[in-house]
């Protein structure tokens, strides 16, 4: 499945607006990896800021935020709840 993040573009970095090498990184992240790739809850960031994110957590707690309220939106809390079981916002 594609993002469903709005502004979400592979050529453009999602925090810095670079238009650098992305990566692709999952905004719910461990073992609920295989979820983010199932529900789009994934954003391309370019290398600087994907390592700055795994090293030291910077925006890790706005992109979960988001990626839940977007979920929420085409979704709905409960599922969110059902599949990752913690709220977020």
């Amino acid at each position: 499945m594609t993002s469903i993040i709005p502004d979400d573009d592979p050529d453009k970095c999602y925090i810095c607006g670079a238009w650098n090498p992305t990566d692709v990184h999952h905004m719910v992240f461990g073992r609920f990896r295989k979820m983010s790739d199932k529900y789009g809850l994934t954003v391309h960031l370019c290398r600087s800021c994907h390592r700055e994110l795994h090293d030291h957590g910077t925006c890790r707690d706005l992109l979960i935020r988001i990626a839940q309220k977007e979920f929420e939106k085409r979704y709905s809390h409960d599922l969110w709840m059902s599949e990752f079981g913690k709220n977020f916002l």
